[in-house]
């Protein structure tokens, strides 16, 4: 009587040799494939660039002293790490904080002998708060839809400046610029993004930012006075400036 056992135990070990090939081939590929896929992603991150229109919606105490929700424009430009999906930047917002306008009669010239000359004029108060930011981006997904998360810190300055113009037949002429308040703070924050591309390297974004602001003074904005001679009185306030942003814009890729 033949056994086959010893056959078919060899006819085991012969399936069982040509499955573990299969698997370590089948490991290779998907090995090669994830490598191809990471350094062609690597290969598309670029630097960009990202402007937008914003609103700020104080928070806070910050929102208890100022009333409205401060308007401007923003941009920032990235760069990636080594190809990675972590970058690096820097940013730059301007914010509208209050304005004022009036018509005026303004001293042009003083003469002892011929007398002073006047102009009809006007008197612009304007003030703004200006933010420089540095920030790190992780930006995971490089395709058409592209949400990324930011931290950042920086310096915010909050500035009130007069500027009187006179006419000049059809024309305006600078006379004078006077800055009548300027105090400055530290900020950090995070935020959120969403870009959707519409266009090669092109953009559409939405972005939400938190900011945790520090002690800084601020123009009352409601207790600015214009005397008769042009000169300007206010008020101060004193707060920590929280806030969120709302913007929108657009994004380019290089």
């Amino acid at each position: 009587m033949v056994s086959l056992y010893p056959w078919h135990n060899d006819w085991l070990r012969a399936e069982k040799c040509f499955t573990m090939k299969n698997y370590h081939v089948i490991i290779s590929l998907c090995l090669i494939f994830l490598a191809s896929a990471m350094e062609a992603q690597a290969q598309l991150r670029s630097p960009n660039l990202n402007l937008g229109i914003q609103v700020v919606q104080p928070l806070g105490e910050f929102a208890g002293n100022y009333k409205g929700f401060p308007a401007g424009v923003a941009g920032t430009f990235s760069m990636p790490m080594l190809g990675t999906p972590v970058e690096w930047g820097i940013g730059y917002a301007w914010n509208n904080m209050g304005s004022r306008d009036k018509d005026i009669v303004a001293l042009v010239n003083q003469d002892s002998l011929a007398g002073n000359v006047y102009a009809n004029g006007n008197l612009a108060l304007r003030s703004t708060g200006n933010r420089f930011k540095a920030h790190a981006r992780v930006r995971p997904l490089n395709g058409k839809l592209q949400p990324y998360g930011d931290v950042f810190a920086g310096l915010e300055t909050f500035k009130t400046t007069t500027t009187i113009t006179i006419d000049n037949s059809g024309y305006s002429s600078e006379l004078s610029t006077n800055r009548d308040h300027l105090d400055m703070t530290f900020f950090y924050g995070w935020a959120l993004g969403l870009r959707i591309r519409i266009a090669p390297a092109i953009y559409a974004e939405a972005l939400y930012e938190n900011i945790t602001g520090g002690l800084v003074k601020y123009v009352d904005n409601e207790t600015v006075e214009v005397a008769s001679d042009n000169s300007i009185s206010f008020s101060l306030k004193e707060s920590r400036t929280n806030r969120s942003v709302y913007q929108v814009g657009i994004a380019f890729g290089f």
